[in-house]
């Protein structure tokens, strides 16, 4: 693994070549999977959850004697326990305050660009703040019909802080501002839906149910994801697609869940001999199991790197393939001559193409006229036919009523001829008398 850092990049020309390659891979990449964490929200202006001026700080002052660990704020099992879980409404309706004020940032930024390049396969997110929302960038995973969605930009692994649903019938709520002032008491807004049902009941004499109340839609650890089989087939999905290169940025991969997919990925990627991953991170990710996992990793912040990287993608057009080197005038003039001599041979292409497709036609009409010529001589040949054939059996029957009366005449008795021929005379004779 070669390691980059930004801080040292103007003093080190070598530093700088490092960071050439890691950004040359990045030009090149055409199927790129990003993996994002907390990190690189940080300049977004949230707070984080551990320093003296952080939201948990701030929370454990309303609650002294309430004694919290910062991973157990996001733990399933603190609704076990009332005061635990009133710790957790506060801390997270201070937490959707401040996201409401914060900004995306370079990196966010960096990973919309990515898509509209169409470089990029899908970000994956640890994150809950949304901010990829506010570019613009699909997080739904799911639509209307309950069909898992193909134009999904983010999944958002750990749910959104901007959506509420109810504990008892999963409706889903936008994070009102009445609804934050409960939280920030440390109490849960009830469910509008369970509410209304237990009103009209009541109102119907009958008995009372059960309601539920709201709390942010969120994955907790030791929670499973109520969209986990969605999530699976979209993971399942690019990882047939043969990326080519898995960018991790803004997190020290210490989520079971989150490790293995980046494992799997990596794995993928390398299967693909041009593949890379990347690390971008404040710090290193520890354990033997990343041995070999990662090609590059850039120490230091998230907006500094994809700043550099974005900078030489928009000058793409008008840069070779190192962004940081222009062209010299010989490189400069055989490129232009070389794509003289390419647009000399596409045309010459395109003419034999051309010529090649009158041919075919005219061949095509040629056929066509043969076709339809013969076909009308089959036809009056037919009607010829038809003509002589009629002619045929009308003479054959006129010969063989003929036959027939020459027949009759045979038959007749010699006597009964001659007495009909004196009878024919004799009538005469008395006509011309008369």
């Amino acid at each position: 693994m070669l390691t980059i850092d930004l801080s040292q990049q103007s003093q080190d020309v070598l530093l700088d070549r490092d960071l050439q390659k890691v950004t040359d891979v990045m030009l090149k990449a055409k199927k790129t999977i990003v993996v994002t964490g907390a990190g690189i929200s940080c300049s977004s202006g949230i707070p984080d959850f551990r320093s003296a001026d952080g939201l948990y700080n701030l929370v454990k002052k309303q609650y002294p004697d309430t004694v919290l660990k910062g991973k157990d704020l996001f733990d399933a099992n603190l609704f076990r326990d009332c005061k635990t879980t009133a710790v957790f409404y506060t801390f997270i309706s201070e937490l959707h305050a401040q996201t409401l004020k914060a900004k995306p940032t370079p990196t966010h930024h960096f990973i919309k660009m990515l898509s509209e390049r169409g470089k990029l396969l899908r970000c994956y997110t640890q994150n809950i703040d949304c901010l990829e929302e506010e570019l613009g960038m699909e997080t739904s995973l799911v639509c209307d019909k309950g069909k898992v969605k193909k134009d999904v930009n983010v999944v958002q692994l750990h749910g959104s802080l901007r959506r509420l649903k109810c504990t008892l019938c999963s409706e889903p709520y936008g994070f009102q501002t009445d609804y934050q002032k409960v939280f920030k008491e440390g109490d849960a807004p009830g469910c509008p839906k369970c509410e209304l049902y237990d009103g009209i009941r009541v109102a119907q004499g009958k008995r009372k149910v059960a309601t539920g109340t709201l709390r942010p839609d969120i994955v907790l650890y030791n929670e499973n994801h109520p969209f986990g089989d969605a999530i699976g087939k979209i993971q399942s999905s690019d990882l047939s697609r043969s990326p080519d290169v898995l960018l991790v940025m803004g997190t020290s991969l210490k989520v079971h869940g989150l490790r293995l997919l980046v494992r799997k990925a990596a794995k993928i990627v390398h299967e693909n001999k041009k593949g890379c991953v990347i690390l971008v991170n404040k710090t290193p990710v520890v354990g033997k199991e990343w041995a070999g996992v990662f090609d590059y990793f850039v120490e230091g912040e998230t907006d500094g790197w994809c700043s550099i990287v974005e900078n030489a993608i928009r000058q793409v057009k008008v840069q070779t393939k190192l962004p940081f080197k222009p062209l010299t005038p010989a490189q400069a003039d055989a490129q232009t001559q070389m794509a003289k001599v390419m647009t000399e041979e596409t045309a010459a292409g395109e003419k034999e193409v051309e010529k090649e497709k009158k041919k075919t036609v005219a061949k095509k009409t040629s056929e066509k006229k043969t076709v339809e010529k013969k076909a009308a001589v089959e036809k009056k040949t037919a009607e010829t036919k038809r003509t002589v054939t009629r002619s045929t059996a009308a003479a054959e029957t006129m010969i063989v009523k003929r036959k027939r009366v020459q027949d009759k005449e045979n038959q007749l008795p010699l006597a009964f001829t001659k007495k009909q021929k004196a009878t024919t005379i004799a009538r005469a004779l008395a006509a011309k008398k008369v």
